[in-house]
């Protein structure tokens, strides 16, 4: 089964640059150091071998204003070894698939807590045995049906005990070579405190859910008598991080830093590749998607009495998203390539080979808005751009909150639509 990524995300992407890099050494080589026993692969500010055009053509579309087909938000994208596409709806709770010609086929699973539903599923993922896994955010566990949409049984993460005050979420998920990673939010409430102890944390799991190894966590608390939240914690490293078709997890070093750890699937640090990069500062015509959701929770919070503070980075992370492509290379949104990109192109990517030389620039040809729609690979040879990506997750946020996600003055958004290219 192969994997879609998703890139386009209110994380962004990286500026066009096309000058042959400077670094010494063969074609498409780096700088490779030894710091404290672990290999740093050290880039220049530009690729060796310049920049490419990707040559697409549409194939098919479904959903928008004309079509019978609706969609709420569409969060991930998937492929079959048939070439059928699956388009998980988180606000719909289902999965609908598509023929590879863009017939629709059948919907998987529905809303509701009996066997083989899901609410509010943030991922999908096929598993080793075959089935459909949907991760669902809360209480957090995997799903798993067949591909007729039978159910095949749970898988609940961790040693979570609800009974001393501990809950589990799932933000993430996603699985390569029998590494099953999922990214789990765990929180245990202290009530004398009225406080919530949080940990987030990126982990390899077996088939009954029991943790293997880690590659990135973080801790925080959030208490009522001085609250305060951040879009680092609230965002994290998820949909940032990628997997190969090995196991291994490349995952991003900070948010300010191009620097990406390759961890191998024990857990063990195999590599990290860094590059040149100048951060990009956000700009008051950027999505400001955290700060959306910090208005809401503000809202809520201060009906209840509560005075929190919430920080919203001055900077976009560096890293957008990271995907392997089948070939094993690595491809990286920064947080320049969907911004002031040349006319026609939708988003520009940093190629990098298997062991961190980089070693060109992707420009991709769709139409779209790379901050504000979704992209996703699939597979190695098509690509599927979900329009509206962001206004529907503000409209879903907005509408859960009792509130609006459109201001009196501006026109609701668009119905969703989904559109596949072929790459040629």
């Amino acid at each position: 089964m192969k994997t879609a990524i998703p890139f386009a995300r209110w994380s962004g992407a990286f500026t066009l640059l096309a000058c042959l890099s400077l670094v010494s050494g063969p074609l498409g080589a780096a700088e490779e150091i030894d710091a404290d026993g672990v290999l740093h692969v050290k880039n220049g500010s530009s690729p060796s071998q310049g920049v490419e055009t990707l040559k697409v053509e549409e194939l098919w579309r479904a959903g928008g204003e004309d079509d019978e087909v609706i969609f709420g938000v569409i969060g991930q994208v998937l492929d079959d070894d048939d070439g059928n596409v699956y388009l998980l709806d988180s606000q719909l709770s289902e999965v609908q698939v598509f023929s590879p010609d863009g017939e629709y086929l059948k919907t998987l699973s529905r809303e509701g807590d009996g066997p083989g539903e899901v609410r509010n599923p943030g991922n999908m993922i096929f598993m080793t045995d075959g089935s459909l896994g949907l991760v669902q955010r809360f209480p957090g566990k995997v799903i798993k049906i067949d591909l007729e949409g039978n159910p095949v049984g749970d898988l609940a993460p961790g040693n979570i005990d609800p009974t001393a005050g501990g809950i589990l979420a799932l933000a993430d998920g996603r699985s390569s070579e029998g590494n099953l990673v999922l990214g789990c939010v765990s929180v245990h409430i202290d009530q004398a405190a009225a406080a919530q102890n949080r940990e987030c944390y990126l982990a390899s799991f077996d088939e009954e859910g029991q943790e293997k190894a880690r590659y990135g966590e973080i801790s925080y608390t959030w208490a009522a008598a001085d609250l305060t939240m951040t879009e680092q914690q609230m965002f994290y490293i998820w949909q940032r991080w990628g997997i190969t078709e090995e196991g291994k997890v490349l995952v991003p070093a900070e948010w300010n830093e191009y620097a990406i750890k390759v961890f191998n699937p024990d857990g063990s640090l195999d590599r990290v590749i860094e590059r040149e990069y100048e951060s990009y500062q956000r700009t008051d015509d950027d999505p400001a998607l955290a700060k959306f959701i910090f208005d809401q929770i503000e809202e809520q919070t201060t009906a209840q009495g509560i005075q929190g503070k919430f920080v919203v980075e001055e900077y976009e992370p560096d890293i957008g998203s990271i995907r392997v492509a089948p070939d094993g290379s690595i491809w990286v949104l920064s947080s320049r390539g969907s911004r002031s990109q040349p006319e026609g192109i939708m988003a520009t990517f940093d190629v990098f080979d298997p062991a961190g030389n980089f070693l060109k620039q992707v420009a991709v040809p769709c139409a779209g808005d790379a901050v504000r729609d979704g992209l996703f690979f699939v597979g190695g040879d098509r690509i599927v751009v979900v329009t509206g990506f962001i206004d529907a997750i503000m409209m879903q946020i907005g509408g859960g909150a009792g509130g609006s996600a459109t201001p009196e003055d501006e026109e609701e958004p668009a119905p969703m639509e989904v559109i596949c290219y072929q790459i040629l």
